[in-house]
């Protein structure tokens, strides 16, 4: 016992007949168990965990040991279940005679129907708890599978995810030098709603429809949402609202306005898009370099 790191204290031979008995059978069973259950600390954890019991302390699995307390039914069964899981172990009393000796110890009696009845009652009481004990290590094996199958779904889930090809139209460029992003986030989610509007209207050839969706951006968007509306409509090659947008808005929006589109197209790069607010805005005939995304118009 002490080369296993179990200190217990000593049985009191004051106690009465039936604990010092009970007493004596666990400590014979404790000399039995597997390693890794060499402390008493370590039998209480075990035994707290594989029995879903509230946390065991030291002291109450040595009063268990010594007689001073009288070991529950399911602490009994489950020390007799580790007893036997040791290959070299040494004759292991039966579970029912170890639980009618506890009955003993919790009501002592001698009557010998008492005591047949008591015994009766040790061996159902051994059927129920071995039930529990395969109940638990059912409802763990249980929660081992579900976390399985719940990793290896995430994980395809991470792998299907990665595979799905990116949208046909990308989410505007984001300035790195602007400081507010929340506010640009807005700013796209509104060109993209309007976008989305003028390329559903183009492609149902609905001319009239797309003028009047302008015409209410044009006045209800703010320069840097119109920016970011061109830049959408750009990427979605429907360049011909792209240019009525632009000269539309620096024709009929106040100067400073017409400013502050001509720097939001600036910071998206569209340096075309952006002399053509400028060349509009005052009045003179815009005239983009080659190659450019813009296109001249007369004003």
């Amino acid at each position: 016992m002490a080369g296993q790191g179990r200190r217990l204290a000593a049985i009191d031979p004051g106690l009465p007949s039936e604990h010092q008995r009970l007493a004596e059978e666990l400590r014979s069973l404790l000399a039995l168990l597997p390693p890794g259950l060499e402390t008493l600390q370590q039998v209480a954890e075990a035994a707290s965990v594989d029995c879903n019991r509230n946390c065991l302390s030291k002291a109450t699995i040595s009063r268990y040991f010594s007689g001073r307390s009288i070991a529950p039914g399911w602490f009994i069964c489950w020390l007799h279940e580790k007893a036997q899981h040791r290959d070299d172990n040494e004759h292991v009393p039966a579970l029912e005679e170890l639980l009618s000796l506890q009955r003993s110890a919790k009501q002592p009696t001698s009557c010998d129907g008492c005591n047949k009845l008591i015994r009766e009652l040790g061996r159902s009481a051994a059927e129920l708890l071995k039930a529990r004990s395969e109940t638990w290590q059912l409802e763990r094996a249980l929660a081992a599978c579900r976390d399985t199958s719940r990793q290896n779904v995430l994980a395809a889930g991470s792998r299907q995810h990665s595979s799905v090809h990116l949208p046909r139209v990308p989410p505007l460029p984001v300035p790195r030098y602007r400081r507010d992003r929340q506010a640009q986030l807005k700013d796209v989610d509104a060109a993209q709603y309007v976008a989305a509007r003028v390329s559903a209207l183009t492609s149902e050839q609905q001319h009239h429809e797309v003028a009047a969706t302008l015409e209410s951006a044009r006045t209800g968007l703010t320069p840097a949402q119109t920016a970011a509306l061109v830049v959408s409509l750009r990427r979605r090659e429907i360049n011909e609202a792209s240019e009525t947008l632009l000269q539309g808005y620096a024709r009929d929006m106040p100067s400073h306005d017409a400013m502050g589109l001509a720097h939001g197209l600036l910071g998206y790069g569209l340096w075309a898009d952006a002399e053509t607010v400028l060349r509009t805005a005052i009045g003179s005939s815009p005239h983009p370099p080659a190659g450019s995304a813009s296109t001249g118009h007369e004003t």
